[in-house]
C-alpha cells in the first residue's frame, strides 16, 4: 500500500507519545508523584450499529475514442459513493457504455445500444475484471468491438486493484477474425496509445492469406483459473502464453498444459495433476446447435480418484477448466468432461450447491458461485504478524466485515503448516462484529463485550499483535488510514495491558515480518 513506510514512521513517533493515540505505550518508571497528563481528545464519532460506508461524491474517469479515432480520451462523470468494488465496476461500465458523444469523443458502439448481460455482468477476482456484454455487441465490426474492449479495459483499470479485463458477449469470448479463431485475450489499460497501431498489431496475429489457423502461432495474455484447496472454489492469475496454432484444440491443449504446471503467484492452490497425461484423447471441439462451441475433455478412468488423492476437489477443478477455456477460446459456450466411458453430469461440493447438467455440458454461468475473491489477513508467527491471502465471497471481497471475518477464521491447513497461528481468540465469531463503518479515511469498528473479554483473557503479551492484526488487515484491504474501536457502542481505554484502545490506530508495518512489503 502506498505510504506504508510513512505510516510506519508516523506510528513509531506516536509510540513515544503515550496516551495521545491508540498504540502501545512505554510506561515510565514508577514515581512517587503522579505526572499531570491531558486526556486524549474524543474521536468525535458514534459507534456504528450495522455496516455502512459514507463518502463524498467524486469523479470516475471514462475512456472513449477521440473524434479523430487516434486514441482514447478521458472523460469525467460524478461517482456514486458507498459502493463495494464489484458494484462500482458495474456502475462504471454502465456509465461508459451509455456515455454520449461530444466535441471531444465519440460514443462507443457505432450507434448500437450497448448493454450488460446476466445477473452478475461484471466479475472481479484476484485483480481480474470480466465484463459480460449483451448480444448487441456481436453486430459491431471487429475494429469497433476491439476499440470498445480497449475502452472498457482502460476505464476499469483506473479502479484500484484492477489489473486487467476480459470481455465476453452473452457469456462467450469473441474472435477477432472471420474464421472465428483469433482470441482477444485479457486486456490491460491503453490510455493515450495510438488506436490504429493497436488494431494493426491485433490484425497481424491473424492467419496470413493462404495459411490455416493451425499453422499460425499466437502469443496472448491469458487468464487461467485454478481450484482452491479444500474445495473452497476457484481463483485466477494471468500469464503470457504462446500457442502453436489457433484452432480451439490447440488453444485448449496449451491451456491444460499450463494449468498442469500449477499456479505461479497464487497461494492456497493445491498441486495440480498432469491433466494432459490423464487425457485419454486430445481435446475435441464441436459446434452446438445455438451457434457456439463445446470443448470435450476425455480423461481416462481413475483420474477423479487421482485428483482426490492430490487434494484437488472435482467440482472446483471442473469449474476451473470451464472458466479457463470459455474465457479465452472464442465461441466456446461450455465444457463437457468425460471420465472413462461415462460423461460427468453432476459435481458435488460441501461448500457450493450441487451442479448437474443434462448431456454433460457445463456452461460458465453454472459455476459463478465458485469464483472467489481474495483478501489479505495478518496472522501471528514467531511474535510477528505474517500476511497471507484467504478466499472470500468475490462480491464482498472489499467489505471490511468480510475481511475481519476471514481474520477471525484463523489459519487453514496451509497456514498452520507454515507456522502461522491465530491472531484472535478462538471464541470470538462474526456475530461479535456489531458494526463497521467508514468515515472518511477512518474505519469505525464496534465489537461485542465478548470480544473485549476475550482480549482481556489473552493478556498483555498477546494484546498488541491482536490489535494490529485487525488494524493491518483492515487498512491493507480497504485503503483506510486509521481504525477506531468501540465495544458495545462505547470506547474503552485499557483492556489487558498498555494499549490505549480509545484512540485511533494506524497500520503498523514494524510488527510485520521483514519480508512484508
Amino acid at each position: 500500500m502506498n505510504g506504508k513506510k510513512l505510516l510506519s514512521g508516523m506510528l513509531a513517533l506516536s509510540l513515544m507519545l503515550a496516551g495521545l493515540t491508540g498504540c502501545a505505550s512505554n510506561p515510565l518508571e514508577e514515581s512517587d508523584e503522579a505526572l499531570p497528563t491531558l486526556p486524549p481528545p474524543a474521536p468525535g464519532w458514534e459507534a456504528p450499529d450495522g455496516d455502512w460506508i459514507s463518502g463524498e461524491e467524486g469523479l470516475w474517469t471514462l475512456y472513449l475514442p477521440a473524434r479523430n479515432g487516434m486514441n482514447l480520451v478521458a472523460q469525467h462523470v460524478p461517482s456514486t459513493p458507498g459502493l463495494l468494488r464489484t458494484e462500482q465496476l458495474e456502475a462504471i461500465a454502465r456509465e461508459l457504455l451509455s456515455y454520449p458523444g461530444n466535441s471531444e469523443v465519440d460514443a462507443l458502439g457505432d450507434g448500437a445500444e450497448l448493454t450488460l448481460a446476466g445477473e452478475s455482468p461484471v466479475e472481479f477476482s484476484a485483480g481480474v475484471a470480466t465484463v459480460n456484454l449483451g448480444s448487441s455487441a456481436v453486430g459491431l465490426s471487429y475494429r469497433a468491438f476491439y476499440t470498445l474492449c480497449l475502452a472498457l479495459a482502460s476505464t476499469l483499470c483506473e479502479v484500484e486493484s484492477v489489473r486487467c479485463v476480459n470481455v465476453l458477449v452473452a457469456g462467450r469470448s469473441v474472435s477477432l477474425d472471420t474464421t472465428g479463431s483469433l482470441p482477444m485475450g485479457s486486456l490491460i489499460a491503453h490510455p493515450g496509445e495510438n488506436l490504429p497501431v493497436l488494431w494493426e498489431q491485433m490484425e497481424a496475429k491473424r492467419p496470413p492469406v493462404g495459411a490455416g489457423a493451425e499453422s499460425t502461432p499466437l502469443t496472448s495474455y491469458v487468464t487461467l483459473y485454478y481450484p482452491l484447496e479444500n474445495g473452497q472454489g476457484i481463483t485466477c492469475e494471468n500469464r503470457t502464453l504462446t500457442f502453436p496454432g489457433q484452432t480451439p484444440q490447440q488453444l485448449a491443449v496449451t491451456i491444460l498444459e499450463n494449468l498442469s504446471h500449477g499456479a505461479v503467484y497464487l497461494t492456497g492452490v493445491p498441486e495440480m495433476p498432469d491433466l494432459m497425461e490423464q487425457l485419454a484423447y486430445e481435446p475435441l471441439a464441436n459446434d452446438l446447435t445455438d451457434g457456439g462451441r463445446m470443448i470435450t475433455l476425455s480423461f481416462r478412468e481413475g483420474a477423479e480418484k487421482e485428483w482426490e488423492e492430490m487434494g484437488v476437489d472435482t467440482a472446483c477443478l471442473a469449474a476451473a477448466l470451464c472458466y479457463s477455456l470459455t474465457t479465452f477460446i472464442p465461441g466456446v459456450a461450455g465444457v463437457a468432461i468425460r471420465l472413462g466411458d461415462a460423461p460427468l453430469t453432476v459435481v458435488t461440493s460441501e461448500k457450493f450447491e450441487e451442479v448437474s447438467v443434462l448431456g454433460g455440458l457445463f456452461r460458465r454461468d453454472r459455476f459463478e458461485s465458485f469464483l472467489m475473491g481474495r483478501t489479505t489477513v495478518f496472522l501471528a508467527r514467531n511474535g510477528l504478524l505474517a500476511p497471507t491471502e484467504k478466499s472470500v465471497d468475490r462480491e464482498l471481497a472489499d467489505s471490511p466485515r468480510e475481511q475481519l471475518a476471514a481474520l477471525i477464521d484463523g489459519p487453514g491447513a496451509r497456514e498452520l503448516a507454515d507456522g502461522m497461528e491465530p491472531a484472535l481468540p478462538e471464541l470470538v465469531g462474526e456475530e461479535d462484529i456489531l458494526g463497521i463503518a467508514l468515515e472518511g479515511d477512518t474505519l469505525l469498528v464496534n465489537l461485542s463485550e465478548t470480544f473485549r473479554a476475550e482480549i482481556q483473557s489473552w493478556g498483555r503479551e498477546g494484546e498488541t499483535l491482536l490489535c494490529y492484526s485487525i488494524v493491518n488487515t483492515l487498512c491493507e484491504n480497504t485503503g483506510a488510514r486509521r481504525v477506531c474501536f468501540f465495544f458495545e457502542g462505547e470506547q474503552v481505554e485499557y483492556i489487558a495491558g498498555d494499549i490505549y484502545w480509545a484512540g485511533t490506530f494506524e497500520m503498523n508495518t514494524g510488527l510485520c515480518e521483514a519480508s512484508y512489503g
